[in-house]
């Protein structure tokens, strides 16, 4: 549903909302280890160009956008949310996000294609992204060297939320 609570497939549902809302002391207390405040935050916009996965034009979400827009507007009022490319866009996300961030980014994103956009900075980042999982993040830390660590870290928002890398729902 939208959020102004019309039935929509291409939204959030209200456990999406809930955790949308949730993000925001996780990002800004960061308690969880490895988890540190954005410093910008980027998501997936509407495309042009259809993307169909698990039968419906993902191309369309605005799942990406909703999850991150409670923390922008509580953390980052003044930078606000970058939306410069859609679904199947994900090098050139990789390329802007190499040539302009040097601090804190979190990226939200269709989560078939979170992979395409995970590989692009360490060779541990898993392979899939589990369609089932909402509650986990993935997190790439940057060594002197230029080289990113991965790790899943647990946001452990919701009641029923994983282990980080745990299979299953949320």
């Amino acid at each position: 549903m939208n959020a102004d609570g019309v039935q929509d497939v291409h939204s959030l549902s209200p456990r999406g909302w809930q955790r949308a809302g949730a993000l925001v002391p996780f990002f800004r207390q960061a308690w969880a280890a490895q988890i540190e405040t954005p410093d910008a935050v980027y998501a997936s916009k509407v495309g042009d160009t259809e993307v169909i996965a698990e039968g419906h034009d993902i191309s369309q979400s605005l799942r990406p956008q909703q999850t991150v827009t409670p923390l922008v507007d509580a953390l980052l009022p003044g930078r606000g949310l970058q939306t410069p490319y859609a679904v199947g866009a994900e090098s050139e996300l990789v390329q802007t996000l190499e040539a302009t961030e040097s601090g804190v980014v979190l990226v939200a994103w269709e989560h078939n294609h979170i992979p395409d956009i995970a590989k692009a900075f360490s060779s541990e980042a898993p392979a899939t992204w589990p369609g089932s999982r909402f509650d986990d993040v993935w997190v790439f830390t940057r060594s002197p060297d230029g080289t990113y660590a991965f790790a899943h870290v647990a946001q452990s928002l919701l009641s029923g939320d994983l282990a980080a890398g745990s299979s299953g729902s949320s």
